[in-house]
């Protein structure tokens, strides 16, 4: 699978994951499992509802962190990381009001209440830019020989990862590190390293799921920490070639990531709620 592939999978289960908060998975199923139930099949009818719609819910899980991916492979392929990470904040500035708009709007459509737009973090692209410009401070550091000023960088990245609310946080931008000093690594080494690197990025989850030991909880740490190492998982079947891409598809890309929030925000304004 080369470099474009990934993209556009990543892109179609980032699209899964955000249809499917405005078009719940356990709505669409409803139907179905009223009828196992009705028919007395209440096992094939649970496991429609609890099963299939979590089976389900994985797929968005997937698309994260192969993005991430993109960053740490984007920043050792670029000719101009400056530019790169123009362009990832310009379209981060752009698209975080239809990201707060889809925001709302899913709170209105699925939970029937206003929601508050302060209540929305910075979208994903802010957390990448962070992510890309720590690691563009390290490598610069370490080609000096101050790695150790390359550190505390990245370390502050992390800090402010965790300080300011956004998408993925310092989970994400650890994950960016992984990827770019793991990449010579073989296949089964960064399968291995991935297992301890997501449950670290994830800490929280997992030490919720430990201490609260519900079945909410545990379901939770299941879907995003086992959902993410699938995702990086995906990133080993890189074939190394970046694909028949050109400025079209690249700025597509960008564009894409707004304009779906957009779209998706409207269609969720204009539904009725579900509560």
């Amino acid at each position: 699978m080369d470099r474009k592939q990934l993209k556009l999978f990543a892109a179609a289960c980032m699209i899964f994951d955000h249809v499917v908060r405005i078009f719940p998975l356990y709505r669409l199923f409803s139907p179905l499992s009223d009828a196992l139930w009705a028919a007395g099949r209440e096992t094939a009818a649970n496991w429609v509802i609890d099963d299939l719609t979590l089976g389900l819910m994985f797929i968005g899980r997937l698309a994260a962190p192969i993005f991430v991916y993109g960053i740490a492979m984007g920043f050792l392929y670029t000719h101009d990381v400056k530019r790169y990470l123009r362009r990832l904040l310009v379209t981060a500035v752009i698209a975080q009001v239809p990201y707060t708009l889809f925001d709302l709007a899913e709170m209105r459509r699925c939970y029937g209440i206003a929601g508050d737009w302060r209540d929305t973090g910075l979208n994903i692209l802010f957390t990448l830019a962070l992510g890309l410009a720590a690691l563009a401070v390290l490598e610069h550091c370490r080609q000096r020989q101050k790695l150790w000023l390359g550190l505390l960088a990245a370390a502050a990245a992390l800090v402010l990862g965790r300080s300011i609310p956004m998408e993925g946080g310092k989970g994400y931008i650890l994950l960016i590190f992984v990827y770019y000093f793991a990449r010579n690594l073989s296949c089964w080494q960064k399968a291995l390293l991935f297992i301890p690197a997501v449950m670290l990025s994830r800490w929280g989850l997992v030490w919720w799921a430990v201490t609260e030991q519900s079945a909410g909880a545990v379901r939770n740490c299941l879907l995003k920490v086992l959902g993410n190492y699938l995702g990086m998982l995906v990133t080993l079947a890189d074939s190394g070639e970046k694909g028949q891409t050109g400025r079209a598809f690249q700025y597509g890309m960008y564009a894409f990531y707004p304009l779906h929030f957009a779209v998706l925000s409207l269609v969720g304004f204009l539904l009725p709620p579900l509560a």
